[in-house]
């Protein structure tokens, strides 16, 4: 944890990891829409989710990631062996994202199994998986190392992240990320944890994300999974899936619920690649089945997919980072990188007489000019329009002397000195004075007065007064210092 300023700690989602591929078979049921042809399909649990009637849409894309943020993935897996793309091993720094523990490779077959024949297929069999490590070999992953993981993922095109991890502490690094992950269109998928209580968990419990509880066959939340008004969506807990060594299981949990959702929000996003976060979120939640212990309810794909239609693109640009001197603002057009949408983004400089032309590109580093002022993103796509964003904040420039502070009035005692703060540059400046008595030296003067004037008094006498003024803003404090009086009289 070495480096971490705060080490908060997440744990895996499954509540039983794997149990024997019997199980699957048992709970064969009549299917109301063509399965495919692997042998596992007949699981109860992808009736529940409606999933066979979501495939006679799509069964999703090649050009739709979804990353698993996790264990690693075993890529050599008969169900997984060419969907897995290049990710990151965010423990060890390097490209290595072997599975080693079990937990992501089970993951990843419930969210994008294959459509091979073999054991059973994912909810969005025609996705792709990308990887990305952050579980360590203790079983446990830190919260700002998946705040790294997710801008990767967003910076690579992933159209959904899926986190089967949880904790109950907050951390605001990882929740920033998830906020601009949103903003830039892309899904995160949350684990409400295996805790059977109201406690919320963490990032499942964050606005911005799916939050994903636990059924069992009987459309009841599984005794286990944690559950409240935090948690949106419930999906089957019971899933078949992939097994390290090339086998097949049953992975249960909100581990195994959450790619669901994860796999369902993939199909959703193949068919409606212009659609934005809110569109597929609300599709969702107005087709979920109501179940006691979650907000909207279990997920349905094939209604889903109904209410969403496929909408045109729409822009909604939003800016991220603080206007401060030397800050980047990252842009974002609310539209997923991936629908192929070309969007060009022009920063402006707006003051009280208008805007101007600042910069071009998706980022802005904030310039001392821009010190006063506010900034906007204007986007354009063809095709699509015009849209902009909200103005930034004022942009806060330091505080900067421009003229030092004087003194003015005669050095007696019984008379009353004047200060002049001199003339500052800076935004929201606020200052605060003070008068020193100086004898051998200001720095171990002594300071008699906090006002814009000071009365001289007999103590002064023998010593040399001087006027300091302190600006600060949200960036800065600057001290400036007057000369010194002649001594006082």
């Amino acid at each position: 944890m070495a480096g971490v300023a705060v080490p908060i700690l997440l744990f895996v989602a499954f509540r039983m990891l794997l149990l024997a591929v019997a199980v699957a078979a048992a709970t064969a049921g009549g299917a109301k829409a063509a399965l495919p042809a692997d042998p596992l399909t007949a699981s109860w649990a992808y009736q529940a989710a409606n999933l066979p009637s979501a495939w006679e849409v799509t069964s999703g894309s090649p050009g739709v990631v979804i990353a698993i943020m996790d264990s690693g993935v075993d890529a050599t897996h008969p169900d997984l062996a060419g969907a897995v793309d290049p990710g990151w091993n965010f423990v060890d720094e390097n490209a290595d994202t072997t599975d080693v523990v079990g937990h992501g490779t089970a993951v990843a077959g419930i969210a994008a199994a294959r459509s091979n024949g073999l054991g059973a297929v994912g909810a969005c069999w025609s996705c792709r998986i990308m990887p990305l490590r952050v579980l360590r070999p203790e079983g446990f992953a830190l919260k700002a190392t998946m705040a790294r993981a997710l801008d990767y993922a967003v910076a690579h095109g992933v159209a959904v992240v899926n986190m089967s991890l949880y904790g109950e502490s907050l951390n605001g690094v990882l929740h920033d990320a998830i906020h601009r992950a949103r903003e830039a269109g892309v899904i995160v998928v949350a684990a409400a944890g295996n805790e059977f209580s109201t406690v919320p968990e963490y990032p499942a419990a964050y606005p911005d994300t799916f939050s994903v509880a636990a059924t069992v066959e009987s459309g009841e939340l599984a005794n286990y999974s944690s559950r409240g008004e935090w948690v949106k969506f419930a999906a089957p807990a019971c899933m078949p899936t992939t097994v390290l060594g090339g086998g097949f299981g049953v992975g249960c949990g909100t581990s195994g619920s959450t790619p669901v959702v994860a796999g369902i929000v993939a199909l959703l996003r193949a068919h409606a690649p212009y659609a934005s976060v809110s569109q597929i979120e609300t599709a969702l939640e107005q087709t979920a089945h109501a179940v006691a212990g979650v907000r909207f309810g279990s997920v349905d794909a094939f209604a889903a997919l109904e209410a969403l239609g496929q909408p045109p693109p729409r822009l909604e640009p939003s800016i991220e980072g603080f206007p401060g001197i030397g800050s980047t603002l990252t842009a974002s057009s609310g539209i997923w990188s991936g629908a192929g949408i070309q969007v060009d983004y022009r920063w402006e400089r707006c003051r009280q007489g208008g805007c101007e032309p600042a910069a071009g590109g998706r980022t802005y580093v904030v310039q001392a000019v821009d010190g006063g002022a506010q900034l906007r993103v204007v986007l354009t796509a063809p095709g699509v329009g015009t849209a902009t964003s909200v103005p930034t904040a004022l942009v806060l420039a330091p505080p900067h002397s421009e003229s030092r502070p004087s003194i003015s009035g005669r050095p007696v005692a019984g008379a009353t000195l004047k200060g002049s703060p001199g003339s500052w540059s800076g935004t929201g400046l606020a200052f605060t004075y003070s008068w020193i008595r100086c004898r051998a030296s200001c720095w171990s003067g002594k300071t008699v007065g906090h006002r814009l004037s000071y009365k001289l008094r007999p103590a002064d006498r023998g010593s040399r007064i001087e006027f300091v003024v302190n600006a600060s803003n949200e960036l800065d404090v600057v001290r400036a210092a007057s000369g010194l009086t002649r001594r006082i009289r």
